[in-house]
């Protein structure tokens, strides 16, 4: 049953129904030599993608609110790399057949989570770094892929009753239904779109550090700062589709990493000045 899962989940990459602009986008991920203006060029097809990234570039996290106002701009502050991959991701998650408020919903919780990996990972590691804000954004792409299996006979209340769960629970549900969990099946879809290792691992081990593999102590830190993350959201902002669960295990590793009650509040405020000022991102 997981063989047919994760093939049904890697077939996903190549369906004739995904849109143009994310068939071209992959094109270009895949790419190596592909120019800034190849990118844009794709990109500026796509208004909703444009003012999207538009946006993440003006966010307090990036340290340029309201001064960007152009999708080159965007490109040569945020990075070719980082722009790039941002611009599939939204086109991702659009793609799937996914109800309008569960989508916006799903974006505003990957946002969240993408935000405060970032403080996080700057916090731990003094410096900052678009990957680990990219791979907070695809983290629980696996959830969405999940939502597209219910075209695949797998009963859709099923599915749906999945997202009133949370951490243990939710990947104990996941495990009875697809034989996998949704951080396998990121994976999965990831590396099907022949996405980096240091993007998949992180959405692979959000939920659990104990399955990330041998990889450089930057990306660690990364992995890391998302598993704190999706944890804290359970107790600064809850909405339906937090899924992570704050332990004792996560107080601890904070703690580790040098970040204690005083840094704490500090992380709150400058979160929700972030979410608030970018709330419109995703129609929250």
């Amino acid at each position: 049953m997981t063989t047919d899962i994760k093939t049904m989940i890697t077939e996903l990459s190549s369906l004739p129904t995904i849109p143009v602009v994310v068939s071209k986008l992959i094109r270009v991920i895949r790419d190596e030599n592909a120019s800034l203006k190849e990118l844009v060029d794709v990109i500026k097809h796509d208004q909703s993608i444009t003012s999207r990234i538009i946006s993440i570039a003006n966010s307090p996290f990036f340290g340029y609110p309201g001064r960007i106002n152009s999708i080159e701009q965007a490109v040569l502050m945020l990075g070719f790399d980082l722009v790039k991959s941002i611009s599939l991701s939204v086109s991702i998650f659009t793609m799937f057949p996914i109800p309008y408020i569960t989508l916006r919903k799903m974006w505003g919780h990957a946002f969240h989570v993408a935000s405060l990996s970032g403080m996080l990972f700057a916090i731990i590691s003094d410096k900052k770094d678009g990957i680990c804000f990219l791979s907070g954004l695809l983290h629980d792409i696996g959830r969405a892929v999940f939502l597209t299996l219910k075209d695949h006979g797998l009963p859709p209340e099923s599915i749906y009753k999945l997202y009133q769960l949370k951490e243990n629970k939710l990947i104990e549900a996941e495990q009875m239904l697809f034989q996998c969990d949704h951080s396998d099946a990121g994976k999965w879809f990831l590396e099907a779109l022949y996405f980096p290792e240091e993007i998949i691992q992180p959405v692979y081990c959000h939920h659990n550090l104990k399955k990330a593999s041998k990889i450089s102590i930057t990306h660690r830190n990364i992995i890391l700062a998302i598993y704190l993350a999706e944890g804290l959201m359970d107790i600064i902002k809850t909405d339906g589709l937090n899924d992570g669960q704050w332990t004792e295990s996560h107080l601890m590793l904070l703690q580790e990493a040098g970040i204690f009650e005083k840094d704490l509040e500090e992380l709150k405020q400058f979160f929700s000045s972030t979410i608030n000022s970018s709330s419109n991102f995703f129609e929250i």
